[in-house]
């Protein structure tokens, strides 16, 4: 059976990013960029003519900025949104608010320039295959009103939640920090309680066997069942945990379908 051509929008208020983007990820075998826009109200009447299976979606930008754009979509059209932003870090309050209002994974934008983002290439073509395939359709319902007054982000205010995307890893023991997986789907959440010294780990499993890209398991170890749980358990033993003190638990897996 044929891959499905994976139809993505990008937006973003940079014109470069986007060129970046577009030339980039059209390399990407599976996946066709099939529009950009400059901001979420552009982002928005696109939707209607391209009907992307995908969004990769910045925060920042003039007149309707990320946050604002998925509250507006996912109500009326849920669509796998990919948030795309030098905002996103794993602790920000931005980063669990776009989690909140539907977006299915995140990546931070690196801060080295054009080169540096054509390195990012890869894995967020990675991201965007695992995306498709999330069932978002329970995000719809009574539209609410949502405005953020004059269009502000707040790029300071961290959360108590270190929200994990796909393939990242941490661990934490402490008890005013909540590490979480928004959105598992068929991805899965493998969290280790250690009882000697109260330390908590998760990783956020998208592939099973690190053995289909040896160099992204080496980059990027929590994307794999195998290379995730040896680097989680490493982790947690750096930490002065005993593995045989681990208690595990797991979630998600769900069965997606193809069509």
């Amino acid at each position: 059976m044929s891959e499905k051509i994976i139809k993505v929008l990008l937006v973003d208020d940079q014109p470069l990013i986007l060129n970046i983007l577009k030339r980039g990820l059209s390399g990407v075998e599976g996946i066709e960029v099939v529009g950009t826009a400059t901001d979420g109200y552009i982002a928005l009447h696109t939707i209607r003519n391209v009907q992307p299976d995908v969004i990769v979606l910045d925060l920042e930008m003039p007149r309707m900025n990320g946050l604002q754009f998925l509250h507006n979509l996912m109500p009326v059209k849920p669509i796998p949104t990919i948030v795309l932003s030098a905002l996103t870090a794993s602790d920000s309050k931005l980063t669990e608010e776009a989690f909140e209002a539907g977006a299915v994974d995140f990546q931070k934008k690196p801060s080295g320039g054009a080169q540096a983002l054509l390195t990012m290439i890869g894995q967020l073509g990675t991201k965007i295959k695992i995306a498709a395939t999330k069932d978002v359709k329970q995000l719809k319902r009574v539209q609410k009103d949502y405005k953020l007054p004059s269009n502000h982000l707040d790029r300071t205010t961290k959360s108590n939640k270190i929200v994990l995307g796909m393939g990242a890893i941490d661990v934490s023991n402490d008890p005013e920090k909540e590490i979480k997986i928004f959105a598992l789907g068929s991805c899965i959440g493998l969290a280790f309680f250690c009882r000697s010294n109260n330390l908590v780990g998760l990783c956020h499993i998208a592939l099973p066997s690190s053995k289909t890209d040896v160099e992204k398991s080496l980059q990027i170890p929590g994307y794999f069942a195998d290379s995730a749980i040896s680097e989680l358990i490493k982790l947690m033993s750096q930490q002065g945990c005993n593995p045989m003190h681990l208690v595990a638990k797991i979630a998600g897996g769900s069965k997606t379908k193809v069509e």
